[in-house]
């Protein structure tokens, strides 16, 4: 049996740490809520061997059974569902928005994005190199979910001892979902927030607007009665409000940079857009930053420059391939 720690944020709610190899995030944090009507598990971790272990493990040890055990998953990213898949055979039914359900059980989701990756000016060698080194690629979901429920916005979850509201706050992706218990003042926020990284907000369906999405669902959530946060990633937290306001006065800045990109470099794609942008990475240069995050900062990239397209600030361009962009 693998080595785990259990932490006990609050009565009956435990956080395991799952590691995700190979990554600056180093491990996600999954949620044991022990029930009265039945117990409850928030994201599953990557589809890896060692994770298997944990997790399996940690239900072992709380007695979470698939007769008395649902699965929630905020959303489809594989360090979040990769496992989703195994315990849904394990017997455990899974709770899923069903935008997200259709990522994870579609086989072709991964060429579908570097499909759409080209046409942000992503050189092939790149994408190639960044699916053979991406965890998310090697450790997602295999196989489909099978037993499910539909989870959808304002749905509530009644434990017993706890209520929770489902809360579809897209943005990060196109389902993510938050829940909320307003009795005991806790939010589960996935990777909506994050108290010391800002998630990832990434354009990847040309018809989404990933950037206005997220912003209008940091405006859903900041006027609930929270004193405690519990994140996909890192720390817990405590103070929602002015975490809301440093994300929103980040993405301004960030939307301010790119215009003045595109100002002073007219006729860029998203690559190279991206390559201009600051980022909070360890890499002197562009050029040495690895290939998977040069996938997750073109799409970055492209979030901030749709958004500026929508609102008029820029112009886009089109060839047979790429996008270009334009003040």
């Amino acid at each position: 049996m693998s080595d785990f720690e259990f932490f006990d944020l609050f009565p009956n709610i435990y956080q395991l740490h799952l590691p995700i190899p190979k990554n600056p995030l180093k491990y996600l944090n999954s949620y044991f809520i022990k029930g009265k009507n039945f117990n409850l598990i928030i994201d599953c971790g990557l589809n890896h061997n060692e994770v298997e272990k944990i997790l399996f493990a940690a239900i072992e040890e709380l007695n979470f059974s698939p007769s008395n055990t649902k699965l929630l998953l905020t959303h489809c990213h594989s360090d979040h569902s990769g496992l989703s898949v195994k315990l849904n055979e394990y017997g455990i039914i899974v709770l899923v928005e069903p935008t997200e359900l259709k990522v994870i059980n579609d086989p072709f989701i991964w060429e579908k994005e570097s499909e759409a990756l080209k046409s942000l000016g992503v050189p092939e060698d790149i994408l190639e190199q960044a699916k053979e080194t991406q965890v998310a690629y090697k450790f997602r979901p295999k196989g489909e979910i099978k037993f499910y429920y539909p989870l959808k916005d304002g749905e509530r979850l009644d434990l017993g001892n706890f209520v929770f509201q489902a809360i579809h706050t897209p943005g990060h992706t196109r389902g993510h979902i938050c829940l909320y218990d307003e009795d005991h003042k806790i939010l589960f926020s996935g990777d909506h927030i994050l108290k010391d990284i800002t998630p990832n907000i990434s354009q990847f369906y040309e018809h989404e607007l990933a950037l206005d999405s997220y912003l209008k669902s940091l405006d859903k959530i900041k006027d609930l009665d929270v004193k405690l946060v519990l994140p996909g990633h890192r720390t817990h937290f405590f103070d929602l409000k002015t975490r809301i306001k440093e994300l929103k006065d980040h993405h301004q800045k960030r939307l301010k940079e790119v215009l003045d990109i595109v100002k002073n470099n007219p006729g860029l794609t998203p690559f190279e857009v991206a390559s201009y942008m600051s980022w909070d990475i360890n890499y002197s240069s562009w050029e040495d930053f690895p290939p998977t995050q040069k996938w997750f900062a073109t799409e970055e990239a492209y979030a901030h420059l749709k958004y500026l397209v929508i609102n008029g600030t820029i112009k886009e361009e089109k060839d047979k391939i790429k996008r270009f962009y334009y003040s």
